[in-house]
């Protein structure tokens, strides 16, 4: 066995070996889908949550929906989202290895460019579907290449499989796979001469299938994502610096910074040359990322998850040329960046198991049946810093107290779980407000009767909610007289809001 390979080997299973040693990965989106896990699991059960309803559609986001309640049969609703994670991890480095197997015939860099990219901020995050997607979308990409020279007939019946897979998987990833499949023949059609029959029937061929689950969506009721576009171009220099660590802004600008100025010292000294057809695709994700806003029907870091997916598949189209030194020093280099980076994500992922631990613990404290409210107790904003796990972690009081909660995801067009219809008055309007916790400040204005902008379903929260998670630091005298302290850990306080 080659050395890289060998090392691949040795790196995937350090890098996963965290997701195996924890009950619950520190990602702030991880907590909110594996409550929804535990709602769908529940349906139907003596312990189904009476405040949600199950709504199935064909949803383009709805890979782990499908597949983790079918584990739950077998195993526990936490065992099974976590080995859907390990699934997904698994895919993205085989399949980055199988796309530049597919091309190349040998391995090169592909795997290590794979596990830089799990700590990544669109994983880290905890972006399931997404990652699961991807790393089918790889495989999508791989087998499209491999069967260019088989018959047609062929060629079409994997193609539709993958279209329709990614379809229900995630929409996004498979927007990753028409993009460079799409580029990849556009490459193919302007090399030599042009050929305007052969160029219809292969774009025939792309999008055909494509529309058949797109037909199927409009007549069944089924939507995709949600209202609502944020951009950000000022921001994206930023983002792109900090994408490869979702956990510590320092190292991931750092592990940036490093990877550019050994890419490029590798491109000036002819160590490292991109193909034709990988600068065409190398373009159009260029391209992607900067018109992409950061928002895009609803989803959030569409731009960012560019770079991820980009340095996913474009290995694939690089050409190395190792020598000694500058080849044994670029292997250290990036093996070191893994491990920085996979180690710092396992150190945050140990660090929470207390902190979930205590977060189970603080359900016993909540009466059956109770509506929660989630807020933060700093002026809450969107950050990369490692508080950010806590914040979702409160939504597993729907499964331990069948309570409703405030802050659990129920997006129309995202997921199947949605609000009872006479509670319609508590859920998150996607088109107005967002999943944010309110800040302390924010709860203490509206109780004091000032006119603040904020959510619909805070106006009336000393009434509606009976529970209040604070996630974050302990605040003295939060808010004296109508909020009795139930339990104080290290990152969140539980309160009891008292009825006047």
């Amino acid at each position: 066995m080659k050395p890289a390979l060998c090392a691949v080997i040795v790196l995937t299973a350090l890098s996963l070996l965290p997701t195996l040693l924890v009950d619950i990965p520190a990602m702030a989106d991880y907590l909110n889908h594996l409550a929804r896990m535990y709602v769908l699991a529940d349906a139907g059960t003596a312990n189904a949550n009476p405040y949600y309803e199950i709504s199935f559609a064909l949803y383009p986001n709805l890979a782990m929906d499908l597949i983790v309640p079918q584990l739950a049969r077998f195993l526990e609703v936490e065992r099974a989202t976590r080995f859907f994670l390990f699934a997904s991890q698994l895919l993205i480095v085989a399949g980055a290895i199988a796309l530049e197997w597919t091309i190349k015939r040998r391995h090169e860099m592909a795997g290590f460019a794979a596990l830089l990219a799990l700590p990544s901020t669109p994983f880290s995050f905890g972006f399931m579907n997404f990652e699961f997607g991807l790393g089918v979308a790889l495989f999508g990409i791989a087998s499209w290449i491999a069967c260019e020279h088989r018959k047609w007939q062929v060629r079409l019946a994997i193609h539709a499989l993958f279209v329709c897979a990614l379809f229900v998987a995630h929409l996004f990833a498979l927007g990753v796979y028409g993009l460079v499949l799409g580029l990849y023949e556009l490459r193919r059609m302007f090399v030599g001469r042009f050929e305007a029959a052969r160029a219809a029937a292969t774009i025939t061929m792309l999008a055909g299938p494509v529309l058949v689950p797109m037909l199927i969506l409009y007549a069944t009721g089924g939507a995709i994502g949600s209202a609502g576009n944020e951009w950000g171009f000022a921001w994206k220099p930023l983002w792109f610096a900090l994408s490869l660590n979702g956990y510590n802004l320092s190292l991931s600008a750092g592990s940036m910074a490093a990877l550019l100025v050994l890419l490029g010292y590798l491109a000036i000294t002819r160590r490292l040359e991109l193909s034709g057809t990988g600068k065409w695709i190398a373009a159009g994700f260029a391209i992607a990322f900067i018109a992409i806003p950061f928002k895009l029907i609803g989803v959030r870091m569409t731009d960012i998850r560019m770079i991820p997916a980009a340095l996913l598949i474009l290995p694939a189209f690089l050409k190395f040329r190792p020598a000694k030194p500058p080849g044994s020093l670029a292997a250290i280099i990036v093996c070191a960046l893994i491990v920085m980076n996979a180690g710092y994500a396992a150190y945050v992922w140990l660090s929470y198991r207390s902190d979930y631990a205590e977060m189970k613990a603080s359900f016993e404290l909540l009466q059956p049946y109770s509506f929660v409210l989630v807020a933060d107790s700093k002026e809450a904003s969107s950050t990369l810093f490692t508080d950010v796990p806590m914040r979702r972690a409160p939504t597993l009081a729907v499964h331990y107290a069948r309570a409703f909660v405030s802050s659990l995801y129920t997006i129309a067009g995202a997921e199947p779980v949605e609000v009872r219809p006479d509670l319609a008055h508590l859920d998150v309007s996607i088109a107005t407000e967002s999943y944010t916790p309110p800040s302390l400040a924010t709860l203490r204005a509206l109780a004091n009767g000032e006119n603040v902008e904020a959510p619909r379903y805070l106006r009336h929260w000393t009434r509606d909610f009976q529970y209040l998670y604070l996630v974050g630091p302990h605040t003295e005298n939060a808010l004296p007289g109508l909020l009795d302290e139930l339990a104080r850990y290290r990152r969140f306080t539980l309160y009891a809001i008292r009825k006047q």
